[in-house]
């Protein structure tokens, strides 16, 4: 049977650490992985992931690292110290990835500490194909989330970030093993708010992902530890 709290990672959506403080306290029970992103990292100055990792939880940091390979190499290093669970960096040129994939093994050997996952984005949830038309790309979403995850498998690295819309298809290109990360995630009854390419949490594990990121439908609900339960019983249930 699938464990749910295995497959859940909570985006933390909020700026202010004290906000993020109250609501991985109320998640605690219920919730084992949280993704910490751009903003919120940035506005706490990392205090956010200092608290997951006094509390035991595993950290997604989402910063999506794209630059020259030796600034993406020595960022990953940095994060591989910050003790982080999974990371994101974007799909770009294979010696870039490659180099990240080789420093988070060296650092997490030096530090005697697990290797943390590395991820490569390959299109954002947000973007349409139309989208992709307007800054000169022919391709569409899924055909370019395709070619994307069959480079950063070749490059090394442990998976990819992409819609659950197209998982089923790079699970057939690079197979089961390769780490599927799964935003864009939204219950039937939730608002798609600004994301174009949705998928429910029951459909995305069936399509095969590994982790589903699920931000507002619990993060601004009511009642975000119940919210939280309900998204993993429908896991568990796909």
């Amino acid at each position: 049977m699938i464990n749910g709290k295995e497959k859940l990672i909570v985006a933390i959506d909020t700026n202010e650490f004290d906000k993020a403080k109250e609501l991985i306290d109320k998640l605690e029970d219920s919730v084992d992985i949280f993704k910490v992103g751009l903003e919120q990292y940035v506005a706490t100055r990392g205090k956010t992931v200092d608290y997951l990792n006094e509390k035991g939880k595993k950290i997604f940091l989402d910063l999506k690292f794209h630059d020259i390979p030796n600034t993406m190499q020595s960022a990953v290093r940095a994060a591989v110290r910050d003790k982080v669970w999974l990371m994101t960096i974007h799909v770009s040129d294979l010696e870039g990835m490659r180099q990240c994939a080789v420093a988070a093994k060296e650092e997490a050997e030096r530090l005697n500490i697990q290797k943390p996952i590395i991820v490569g984005v390959t299109v954002l949830t947000s973007l349409s194909n139309q989208d992709l038309q307007d800054i000169g790309c022919n391709m569409t979403t899924e055909e370019l989330a395709i070619k994307r995850a069959k480079l950063a498998k070749e490059s090394g690295i442990d998976g990819i970030v992409c819609s659950a819309q197209e998982v089923d298809k790079i699970v057939e290109a690079c197979g089961t093993e390769f780490v599927t990360v799964c935003p864009g995630i939204r219950p039937a009854t939730a608002a798609v708010g600004d994301q174009k390419r949705v998928v429910t949490p029951a459909d995305a594990i069936n399509k095969g992902a590994h982790y589903l990121v699920v931000g507002r439908p619990i993060t601004k609900a009511t009642n975000p530890k119940e919210s939280a339960l309900n998204i993993v019983r429908e896991i568990e249930n796909a």
